[in-house]
């Protein structure tokens, strides 16, 4: 269902078995690395996918995998994985996120 994605429009977002949220995004490699999926090389200049994880109790993490290693081995375990508009998941957004526990998330302080 979302083999092509994602893609300059759209990205993915699901949960991980620790209620942590992990956002799959389109990139273009600027350097070597190293896919955790498959410890194969990611070219310069491939396409791949980055992960970036938004942790519950604050923080963020990601790593970068080859597309097809990514959705045989991480996507299938995420937890309400969706769609998403790619201009969600800049990366400044999700370091903003990350600085605030997942408790704090979409809440207002409450009046006095």
């Amino acid at each position: 269902m979302y083999d092509e994605l994602p893609d300059s429009r759209q990205s993915l977002l699901g949960l991980t078995a620790e209620g942590d949220e992990a956002w799959l995004i389109r990139g273009i490699s600027q350097k070597l690395y190293r896919c955790p999926g498959c410890h194969g090389e990611i070219g310069i200049g491939e396409q791949h996918v980055i992960v970036q994880f938004v942790l519950r109790l604050g923080g963020t993490d990601h790593h970068h995998w080859h597309h097809r290693c990514a959705h045989e081995l991480l996507v299938p375990e995420l937890r309400r994985v969706r769609s998403v508009n790619a201009g969600e998941s800049g990366r400044g957004k999700l370091e903003r996120r990350g600085r605030r526990p997942a408790g704090r998330r979409g809440r207002r302080a409450p009046r006095r």
